[in-house]
């Protein structure tokens, strides 16, 4: 019988590929007929080998097989060795919908232990897309400009929780946003976060009949009539926003079944005029306006998400690679987030992920101010003291 390994002596990698498998998401996997010939990379090993991938310097395929070489640890927590050719057949043929419904997998299971962005019980979500520049001459697939090129990344962002919670991947750049949309799914009770790229009659239509809510930057040009001009309070107003210009409830003609909705107006401390259309009856004004103003969330999102993880540089050379690897940057941002908040850790986000990616192979024991915070982790994740070998 293998001795078993203390605790301290684990790395945060073998912490991160141990929380993964925690959540059973292999059966993803296995509904494919081909699965049970994956011997040597199981879809529940990629998902483990492209959140290592996350948190090596090295951008690139050979970096990460060195890594894993030169560090015992790392072999024995992502299974042994790799093959590249294996890795590269996997980044081109398993399927992107698995890789997908594996991380909504890990998401259910670990969204309860992130830290709340917002109020408790809000249900607010801002929908946005995001270019991925690429070089056309490496990945002729990424359509966009006459020399340049670029995939698109559509995502639902969970305003109270700061995490996605849909994703859409569109391998040209060129593609308008709301193709994206069809292949969302939108849910009850919660308000939907948009700019005015997003404006659509058909878009709003499914919403409405989804029972969702929207709050939508209008569109220039596109007609409407008031039905009625409602007072405006004095407002404290937020920094950025000189003044509530109007609030009206009106109807956009040629909208079947003349839809009674909401028009507010604010002007920007630069003097720019933002109106903002919603079915939100229940909101004040200024309460709108704000909504709106947390759609920039999302923004500051996709900024975090491309310096932080490896998305900008694909590990392989099809269309296929590149949303694998992002849905194993999700992944990785989730475990981190949810690390930070159940291990009590005081400091900054972006402090705890750099120091846990400069340190993701060195042992609990040698990690100084982190360590308490780490050790916090295993207590969550219910390891005991001693673990056998075979799951270091």
């Amino acid at each position: 019988m293998p001795e078993p390994i203390i605790i301290e002596s684990l790395t945060l990698v073998t912490l991160l590929l141990y929380a993964i498998d925690r959540v059973k998401i292999q059966p993803i996997f296995d509904c494919d007929p081909y699965e049970s010939r994956r011997d040597e990379l199981k879809g529940s090993r990629l998902v483990k080998v492209l959140v290592f991938y996350q948190m090596i310097k090295d951008p690139t395929q050979r970096g990460l097989l060195r890594v894993r070489d030169q560090s015992q640890d790392a072999q024995k927590a992502l299974g042994g060795t790799l093959k590249r050719n294996t890795l590269s057949n996997a980044l081109a043929q398993r399927n992107r919908e698995q890789m997908i419904k594996a991380w909504m997998g890990l998401l259910a299971h670990y969204r309860p232990y992130l830290e709340q962005m917002g109020k408790k019980f809000a249900r607010i979500a801002a929908v946005d897309a995001s270019l991925i520049k690429l070089s056309l001459a490496a990945y002729d697939w990424a359509k966009y400009r006459k020399k340049t090129g670029a995939a698109k990344i559509s995502c639902v962002f969970d305003w109270v929780k700061g995490v996605p919670q849909q994703f859409v991947f569109t391998a040209s750049g060129r593609s308008h946003d709301l193709k994206a949309t069809p292949e969302i799914v939108w849910y009850a009770g919660w308000t939907y976060l948009f700019d005015r790229g997003y404006f659509s009659f058909d878009l709003l239509t499914v919403l409405c009949n989804a029972r969702a809510h929207f709050v939508i930057r209008f569109k220039d040009g596109v007609a409407f009539r008031i039905m009625e001009r409602h007072l405006l309070p004095a407002f404290k107003l937020p920094a950025g926003i000189r003044a509530i210009t109007s609030d009206w409830t009106v109807v956009l003609p040629g909208w079947e079944g003349d839809l009674i909705l909401r028009l507010v107006s604010y002007r920007l401390t630069d003097g720019k005029l933002i109106r903002v259309l919603t079915g939100r009856h229940d909101l004040s004004a200024l309460s709108v306006a704000l909504l709106y103003k947390e759609r920039w969330t999302i923004e500051n999102w996709w900024r975090w998400l491309k310096r932080i993880y490896k998305v900008k540089e694909p590990l392989g050379r099809s269309s296929n690679a590149l949303p694998l690897q992002i849905v194993a940057a999700f992944v990785t941002d989730l475990l981190l987030r949810a690390f930070k908040y159940c291990g009590g850790f005081k400091g900054k986000l972006y402090e705890f992920v750099t120091t846990c990616r400069d340190l993701a192979l060195v042992p609990l024991a040698r990690l100084g101010s982190l360590r308490e915070a780490l050790l916090a982790v295993t207590r969550f994740l219910e390891l005991p003291q001693f673990l056998p070998s075979n799951l270091q």
